[in-house]
């Protein structure tokens, strides 16, 4: 095995994972981490590529989603559909309005119900 070199590391959604790993599968034979990794993405992505897509420029809406990518992400791969599990995901530095947080289960159960 090669040295590989890290270019840059930023937050993906799952849908972008598995289009990675797809791509990467038709080059050459996926690595263990790849093959495990592929394998979760297949079970638990539930949105294509385009909902991820679409969710993520109504989650941009949110001031505080766009600064906090990794919440973002993790909003779109676990479809909260109460205002309670969206709380769990939110890092203590984040502050979000009731409102706010029910306009994000609001299109979040929006885009688990077409599932």
């Amino acid at each position: 095995m090669g040295k590989e070199k890290i270019l840059k590391m930023e937050p993906v959604s799952l849908a972008e994972v598995k289009e990675i790993l797809n791509k990467r599968k038709g080059e050459k034979e996926l690595t263990y981490e790849q093959d495990v990794t592929m394998k979760y993405v297949e079970k638990f992505a539930k949105l294509t590529e385009k909902q991820t897509e679409d969710l993520s420029k109504q989650l941009d809406e949110f001031s505080f989603l766009k600064e906090k990518k990794e919440l973002k992400y993790q909003l779109m791969a676990a479809l909260p559909t109460r205002v309670e599990q969206v709380q769990l995901f939110m890092p203590k530095d984040v502050t979000a309005s009731e409102e706010e947080l029910k306009k994000i289960v609001e299109l979040t159960k929006k885009y688990g119900e077409k599932l």
